[in-house]
């Protein structure tokens, strides 16, 4: 039993790392925030495992109100694409409006340089600082799909101990995954000199970037 546990559990981690690397909106939106917003590494860091945390802790406890309640008041294939729609309409629709704004900003950010004669250095508004908090909300309400049979695995208590080694094991690898990708691409697009001469329409692109990711959770199940 004991072998058979540690194999389901080593598959759970392979489910966790291919379910986020395959899914760019586990870490595009963070990657394009860090730098939008001039985050530091460490702080990057942290908010990527307070999402990623966010994101299994929201279907587990998902999981086990339905467990725990039973199929008589709860659907779990309807709550999870109840959750799955609004995440992809949220992500959405906040893309959508971030890019818009971005657009405005540039431009102003723009007109601002020509009356000045200077370059002009991005600043955070009150409406981008706000948007870290947009993203919480959505990895705390967007489903983790593959979690939920992980968790009916065994069955008693006398298999409490497996299923949560089975639980523990994507979940692990799931907010490991996020960090790699979000840090790798944090610290590579930091090469390209390139990307600073765009630094003004950053906003925009951020926009883009969670506008895409929503559209491909809602349209291409993403």
């Amino acid at each position: 039993m004991i072998n058979e546990t540690i194999v389901i559990a080593g598959s759970a981690a392979s489910i966790g790392f291919v379910h986020t690397i395959l899914g760019p909106d586990h870490y595009l939106p963070l990657v394009a925030m860090a730098k939008t917003n001039g985050w530091s590494g460490s702080k990057t860091a942290s908010y990527v495992a307070f999402c990623g945390v966010s994101h299994v802790l929201g279907t587990v406890l998902v999981g086990l109100l339905v467990f725990l309640l039973g199929f008589a008041f709860f659907n779990i294939e309807t709550v999870q694409s109840i959750r799955g729609d609004f995440a992809g309409w949220f992500l959405l629709l906040l893309g959508a409006v971030y890019f818009i704004w971005g657009i405005k900003w540039a431009s102003r950010a723009k007109r601002i340089a020509q009356d000045s004669s200077s370059v002009v250095v991005p600043r955070n508004s009150s409406f981008s600082r706000c948007t870290p908090f947009a993203l919480f909300l959505f990895f705390i309400l967007g489903p983790c799909e593959p979690l939920i049979p992980l968790m009916s695995y065994g069955g008693g208590d006398v298999e409490f101990l497996s299923t949560a080694l089975v639980v523990s094991a994507f979940c692990g690898t799931t907010i490991l995954t996020m960090l790699f990708c979000v840090m790798l691409f944090y610290y590579g697009i930091s090469r390209f000199s390139l990307f600073m001469k765009f630094e003004n329409y950053m906003h925009a692109a951020t926009g883009l970037i969670i506008f895409l990711c929503g559209s491909a959770i809602q349209f291409l199940g993403a």
